[in-house]
């Protein structure tokens, strides 16, 4: 039996709409995939733009109210908050002018991970080795190690840092 045009337009509209879904949940994908990316990509230039000892630069992958921190064995390293993308560039400024001024510094991020995302706002964690090599060592050795816990905003089509925790690695006394 065949069906009746009103039958044939009830399918043909429930398929469209079937569709429509399927390609509004596939556009929400493609957004989701692009925005890691974009973080992917801010979160590279990071130990690029440190290591480098380009504290402008580096500074511009903050948002103008930023922080950053560093915690060990679960408490905040005293003096080291800063707040603010002025009190950062001068934090930069001094570290690459001062105590790492004789020495290359690498920073080795790996194992990226979203803990949250969203169109506008991310948190992040990944591990980070730290090496130094002055021109006396003949090879790089391993200056710390922790995990990186970045907290990003979208500003505009870029995404940038809001806060920024280093959580480094420590062991009990034995």
């Amino acid at each position: 039996m065949l069906r009746s045009k009103p039958s044939c337009r009830r399918v043909l509209l429930a398929t469209l709409l079937v569709l429509m879904s399927v390609s509004a949940q596939a556009a929400d994908e493609v957004a989701r995939l692009a925005n890691k990316v974009a973080i992917g990509e801010s979160l590279a230039q990071y130990p690029y733009r440190w290591d480098a000892k380009s504290s402008e630069s580096f500074v511009e992958l903050f948002i103008e109210d930023a922080v950053m921190e560093r915690w060990r064995a679960g408490s905040l390293i005293e003096g080291s908050r800063l707040q603010g993308k002025a009190a950062i560039l001068e934090y930069a400024e001094n570290a690459h002018t001062g105590r790492l001024a004789d020495r290359q510094t690498r920073h080795h991020f790996s194992n990226l991970v979203f803990l949250e995302l969203s169109d506008r706002i991310a948190v992040t964690e990944n591990m980070a080795l730290i090496t130094h090599q002055t021109a006396e060592d003949p090879v790089a050795r391993v200056a710390s190690s922790g995990i990186y816990r970045i907290s990003w905003e979208r500003s505009g089509s870029e995404w940038k840092i809001a806060k920024r925790i280093l959580f480094v690695d420590s062991f009990p006394a034995n």
